[in-house]
């Protein structure tokens, strides 16, 4: 039987059952994409383009698509074990393990099904064990869906410092014992402390906010987030959904020799499988192994499926290889180095940025440390350059400040082809917007 099915017939069908045709907005990459394979650094579409893949599942690609240690692995547990839901599992003991070796806050780990339950898990756990309300975020950092940290992302000017959640239907009354606060401002953050005491239950932060591109938290910083969580008695969450396992096994605390009370992960820890980690001091994560007064809920059918746990063993192992962070990152200065020479000789007023194996370029002269450094960004060449990446098959977000990935998968040659590609495309938008001025 031939299939016929291509982009146009597919995305017809899928407008029809779906809302918006997708499963979240979020994966929207402006004209119509419908994927039938990924393979390496590269995803395939049903009418059989081939495309380089820079979004990278939002980065749990770290080894790169259908890595074949990962396919090994799951389908040797698949001859043995599926979903049990009761007592203990070998496999779950030995991950346990390992991410307790690796991750510096880790005395026990428990595992859920993504980023956003590991942070809301992460919090809950702070007010039980605090008797506090209020949680601190910074302007800028995302920390998943639910209703206590969905809000001042990615916000307009005017919105910066009001409550600008994300989405309609999020409850305020929720909401509201939510601190904003600017990112790499200890200052700021001292002086809301000690006019609060005995407020606030936790803090919650991006050690590198890859949710507005790349603004690394500075060592003073993070070292005075320490000094003041503990002084004041709140709970110190570092969101490594995304550092961690794609810049070190032990996530952004083991580069940063600081160590937070709580920690979560996801994304690259299985390779693109759902998983969701919460990590942390013992006196904290025991709450949650408690039943009865006091004790932490924290369930779900699908915790620890043995899929996941395989595809975890296998990502562990093969990101402990010796070199392979090495190569990564190599890979990325290569990269960031090379855009930092296309905008030297195009005269744009741009940078690379960021970390390891993540690179974008904010349209913006100067320093920046913060949200507000960040709205002198070009948002509109921003967006045009992006989609004329995705035009010239360069997957990535269609949105300005999102950050873009490698994985161990990418080469250097293949991003050297892209080089070529960005840097063409680059001087057709400047030449067009000198042409236009």
């Amino acid at each position: 039987m031939i299939n016929h099915d291509n982009t146009t017939s597919l995305i017809e069908r899928a407008g029809a059952v779906m809302p918006g045709g997708l499963l979240s907005p979020s994966r929207r990459l402006g004209a119509p994409h419908v994927f039938a394979r990924a393979q390496g650094a590269f995803l395939y579409d049903v009418d059989g383009h081939q495309y380089t893949d820079f979004h990278c599942g939002f980065g749990a690609n770290v080894l790169g698509h259908c890595h074949p240690a990962v396919r090994e692995r799951i389908a040797a547990v698949s001859e043995d074990i599926d979903l049990v839901g009761a007592g203990t599992m070998r496999l779950e003991i030995e991950v346990a393990e390992a991410l307790v070796d690796c991750i510096p806050c880790a005395d026990l780990v428990a595992f859920c099904n993504s980023g956003s339950e590991a942070t809301y898990h992460a919090l809950r756990l702070a007010r039980a064990a605090t008797g506090r309300k209020r949680i601190i975020k910074f302007q800028g950092g995302y920390h998943g869906w639910h209703d206590y940290v969905a809000m001042n992302v990615q916000s307009h000017a005017l919105a910066v410092g009001k409550y600008d959640p994300i989405s309609a239907g999020i409850l305020e009354d929720a909401a509201r014992h939510t601190i904003v606060l600017p990112y790499n401002d200890a200052q700021v953050l001292e002086d809301y402390l000690n006019a609060n005491p005995g407020d606030v239950a936790a803090i919650i932060i991006e050690p590198i906010a890859h949710n507005m591109g790349s603004v690394i938290a500075t060592d003073v910083f993070l070292r005075d987030l320490r000094r003041l969580t503990s002084d004041h008695g709140v709970v110190l969450i570092f969101d490594e959904i995304i550092t961690g396992f794609r810049h070190a096994l032990g996530g952004y605390q083991s580069i940063a020799d600081v160590t937070p009370d709580l920690a979560t992960f996801g994304k690259a820890a299985s390779s693109g499988y759902p998983v969701g980690i919460v990590a942390g001091r013992r006196d904290l994560m025991e709450l949650v192994g408690r039943t009865g007064e006091g004790s932490v809920f924290m369930g779900g059918t699908f915790n620890g499926t043995p899929s996941t746990l395989a595809a975890m063993q296998a990502t562990i192992d093969e990101l402990s290889k010796p070199g392979f962070y090495q190569r990564l990152f190599a890979l990325g200065a290569f990269m960031r180095a090379e855009l930092d020479g296309i905008l030297d000789r195009l005269g744009l007023p741009a940078q690379s940025a960021g970390f390891g194996s993540v690179w974008l370029i904010y349209f913006l002269s100067g320093p920046y440390r913060d949200y507000q450094d960040l709205l002198r960004n070009d948002d509109a060449f921003d967006l045009a350059f992006r989609k004329e990446m995705i035009a010239n098959r360069l997957i990535g977000q269609p949105l300005p400040l999102k950050r873009l990935y490698l994985s161990g998968s990418h080469d250097r040659a293949t991003v050297e082809k892209s080089l070529d590609v960005i840097e063409t495309i680059l001087r057709r938008l400047s030449t067009r917007n000198t042409t236009r001025a």
